[in-house]
């Protein structure tokens, strides 16, 4: 029934109104929606507002929003909502925490965000600057973070900041930061994904209460960040390659076979063949990460599989229709556009990818 609700969805209200809302701030009345349908509340708890969904129920709502919505920055910022900022707290927040913020994520009245990566430190935690200095009853964080996904629009930021910098990834922490905390936001235009705004981050002597800690002091990498990293990776990848089936068929369903070459027809097939095998290496991807099942090498080796194989994937089928003289207008110019995100992606797949985990 939800995923019938989402199709629909996708389709009369997301499609429609793409145009309209790039280069802008979250359409709040779509978030709204999105919350009613269920879908931001999704793998949360029914005790803290959600759904109480598993979290491959959830990706597969995600992927129907942006397959059917032809609409991959607004997907990406309904993950980061909930990966990076609701489901996290579930994890490692307080009871407190839960009970006061998950709620009001979950029925979308604040849009969460994630501010973990710096500018110039490439995702890397050894070379964070942001700092968390203890105070009495609380911390004092100051720093900066960007690019952030919905920062902009953003009401609630999971925040990694040093509260021992000798200590190097070991002296990370991290807290819940109200953006009425004093927080600022300078938006920031990446040049793809235009319905999902971006942000930096500017916390400039930040009072946060100290209850506000999420999980241990010193935790903030070996527990949440590096688990931020896959979590959001994992649940991407199947929401890209349903993005993917879609503009895939978008390319080929318009064309006269018999004006094609048999070489770029058969070229075209084996790229719906791959799509096949990835979707099922992506189902297997978010078994090993949520699931019951522990095994961290495959889990590594898919990761590294898709940072390499989905940017290659696109960029030959981009070539071939070049070779093809097969042009790209509207949906599908634009949907090739937001794919440069696969490129943003592969550079965190290489050394940083270990130095994460």
């Amino acid at each position: 029934m939800i995923a019938k609700e989402l199709r629909t969805f996708a389709r009369t209200r997301v499609l429609p109104s793409v145009e309209r809302r790039s280069g802008r701030a979250l359409d709040r009345k779509i978030w709204k929606k999105l919350a009613d349908i269920g879908i931001l509340g999704a793998p949360i708890e029914r005790r803290y507002g959600g759904e109480g969904w598993g979290v491959e129920e959830f990706v597969e709502g995600v992927a129907i929003l942006a397959s059917e919505g032809y609409d991959l920055g607004l997907a990406l910022s309904v993950l980061d909502h909930v990966m990076l900022c609701s489901y996290p707290l579930q994890v490692f927040a307080s009871e407190d925490l839960k009970k006061r913020y998950l709620p009001l994520l979950c029925r979308g009245e604040l849009v969460g965000a994630a501010a973990v990566s710096e500018p110039g430190s490439d995702a890397d935690p050894s070379r964070m600057r942001a700092r968390a200095e203890r105070r009495e009853g609380g911390y004092v964080i100051s720093g900066e973070k960007g690019p952030v996904t919905n920062a902009p629009s953003a009401g609630a930021f999971l925040v990694v900041a040093s509260t021992d910098p000798a200590a190097g990834k070991k002296g990370l922490s991290a807290f819940l930061v109200e953006k009425s905390d004093g927080v600022k936001v300078e938006e920031m235009e990446l040049g793809f994904i235009a319905t999902s705004p971006h942000g930096r981050v500017i916390l400039d002597g930040v009072w946060v209460p100290g209850e506000r800690l999420v999980g241990e002091e010193g935790q903030g990498h070996e527990r949440v960040s590096r688990s931020l990293f896959l979590w959001e990776r994992t649940a991407a990848i199947p929401v890209i390659v349903a993005y993917l089936e879609r503009w895939h068929h978008m390319l080929v369903s318009p064309l006269d076979p018999a004006a094609v070459p048999p070489d770029v027809r058969a070229a075209l097939a084996q790229r719906k063949v791959e799509l096949t095998a990835y979707r099922v290496l992506g189902r297997r991807l978010l078994e090993l990460t949520f699931g019951e099942e522990e095994n961290g090498r495959e889990r590594l080796e898919l990761l590294l599989f898709f940072g390499k194989e989905l940017p290659e994937w696109v960029e030959s089928t981009r070539l071939l229709l070049e070779e093809a003289r097969i042009s790209l207008e509207g949906d599908a110019a634009r949907m090739l556009e937001d794919l440069r995100l696969l490129e943003v992606g592969k550079s965190l797949l290489d050394w940083r990818l270990q130095n994460l985990i």
